[in-house]
C-alpha cells in the first residue's frame, strides 16, 4: 500500500493543479457514492495528494480540502439516492 501511495505522489506531482483537483475529487466522489467503486484507495490518495499540496507549490491546500469535501458530501447524497 505504501508503493501506491509513492507512485500515486510520483504521479500527481507532475501534473497541473487543476488536474490534481479533478482527479482527487472524482476518486473521492466515486468512492463514496458508487457501489462499485469500494475497492479505490480512498486513504491513501487523501495522504497522498495533501503530500502533493505541501510539496507542489502551485497547488493550494484550501481549494484541495474544499474540492475533497464537495466531492465526498455529494457522492454520498447521489450514494444515498441510488440506495434509496
Amino acid at each position: 500500500m505504501i508503493e501506491l501511495a509513492a507512485s500515486f505522489d510520483a504521479q500527481l506531482s507532475t501534473l497541473a493543479p487543476y488536474l490534481i483537483y479533478l482527479i482527487v475529487g472524482v476518486i473521492v466522489f466515486f468512492e463514496t457514492g458508487v457501489l462499485f467503486a469500494f475497492f479505490l484507495p480512498g486513504d491513501s490518495i487523501l495522504f497522498s495528494s495533501g503530500l502533493v499540496a505541501a510539496a507542489h507549490g502551485n497547488v493550494n491546500i484550501l481549494i484541495l480540502v474544499s474540492v475533497i469535501f464537495i466531492a465526498a458530501f455529494f457522492g454520498d447524497q447521489i450514494g444515498f439516492v441510488l440506495g434509496r
